[in-house]
């Protein structure tokens, strides 16, 4: 009897650990710049960049470059968009690249297993 009650706790506590640890997807973490100069830091998962555009404004600390923009999907059909100097966007894109490199690599091995919620 004893034996039938565990193994449901079991999953239902697994289930419920999966659950509170959130979004575990692989994150980017990237400095920001707009057209005035300020910056800052954001992060966003991996999977959710779009693309990167050219910007509307040259880079304050070297006005000969323009700012990218890197735009984020934000599942209502819209996207959000961070500015970049044009270094900052070649580490993000680079930064993705092996990430999908990585995930490749996992996905390769036959005995590897992905399980994603």
């Amino acid at each position: 009897m004893k034996a039938t009650l565990l193994l449901p706790s079991l999953l239902t506590l697994l289930l419920f650990a999966s659950n509170a640890s959130g979004d575990d997807s692989y994150k980017v973490i990237f400095e920001t710049t707009d057209c005035s100069g300020n910056t800052g830091f954001a992060s966003v998962g991996a999977d959710e960049i779009y693309k990167i555009n050219n910007g509307d404004c040259s880079d304050p600390n070297n006005p000969a470059r323009k700012l990218k923009q890197l735009l984020i999907k934000d599942g209502s059909g819209s996207y959000m968009a961070y500015s970049l100097t044009q270094d900052e966007a070649k580490s993000v894109m680079l930064d993705v690249k092996d990430y999908m490199k990585s995930k490749k690599g996992v996905l390769d091995r036959a005995d590897a297993v992905i399980i994603k919620h």
